[in-house]
């Protein structure tokens, strides 16, 4: 869930320039192809993708039909929630989707005061998506064998980056590579990350902080009273006994009833 600052930070980015920045504020937000076939932001009704924004986050809604939309490379047919810093395609056109920038890395480390080490990094993307690399000590990204986060492509620095969990999140510090690394859509060299953020490594290795939750304040008190129900004897306690057992008042009688009959039968019958 995206607090209202994130929320207001959003913005979608044409990769190619040819327009502006889309603000993303609560709403819908279409974008389709104009009279001269070029995309761009337009009505709903000729919409070709949607971008649906609240508290929750950012949905990308596709027209029935339309094709070749991706986002990091994976194709959506229908509907899907995005991440900040994720790369959309509709027809070969690249959106970026971008909040604002990360939180500068602190200068002391801090790593010893109250750090959570429970924290992870999750690939979300390229040949990591899936796998989970702990922050309980430090990790090393790059394409060296020692590396914890092994990137093995050619322009890949052997000692890209350092991760680190901090105080106040997880440190990343660049080790000297060339590019960089992009935090949420931005290109970054060292930044404190939170949970929820998105790292990218080169251009297919993505990465998403992620961190236990955290029970809320108070959730107890403000927590509904549960309905008392009876337990099992008191809701039986009319229907204790055996049913046999119930049943011997009633048969009695009738035995005294009958024997009553028949004795009178006896009786007047021999007369």
């Amino acid at each position: 869930m995206l607090d209202c600052a994130g929320v207001n930070s959003l913005r979608l980015r044409f990769q190619n320039r040819e327009h502006a920045d889309l603000a993303l504020s609560p709403g819908v937000h279409a974008i389709g192809y104009d009279s001269q076939g070029a995309l761009r932001p337009g009505s709903i009704d000729a919409a070709l993708v949607q971008f649906c924004v609240d508290r929750r986050g950012v949905w990308l809604q596709v027209r029935e039909g339309a094709r070749g939309l991706h986002v990091n490379g994976r194709p959506v047919r229908r509907m899907a929630m995005l991440r900040v810093g994720d790369a959309i395609f509709v027809d070969g056109i690249e959106l970026l989707l971008l909040a604002a920038d990360p939180l500068p890395a602190p200068v002391d480390y801090g790593f010893s005061g109250g750090a959570d080490t429970r924290m992870l990094l999750r690939g979300v993307g390229g040949p990591h998506h899936g796998r989970s690399f702990t922050l309980d000590r430090a990790r090393t990204v790059g394409r060296a064998g020692e590396c914890d986060i092994r990137i093995n492509e050619a322009s890949f620095a052997d000692r890209h980056a350092r991760l680190e969990a901090h105080a106040d999140g997880v440190v990343l510090r660049d080790l000297g590579s060339v590019e960089g690394s992009i935090v949420n859509g931005r290109p970054v060299r060292h930044a404190l990350l939170q949970p929820g953020d998105q790292l990218v490594f080169g251009n297919q290795h993505r990465f998403v902080v992620e961190a236990p939750v955290q029970r809320l304040a108070g959730v107890e008190a403000s927590a509904p009273t549960p309905v008392r129900s009876l337990p099992v004897e008191e809701a039986r306690a009319p229907s204790a006994l055996p049913r046999s057992v119930r049943r011997m008042p009633w048969l009695l009688l009738a035995a005294l009833l009958i024997a009553a009959a028949l004795s009178l039968l006896l009786l007047y019958g021999a007369r």
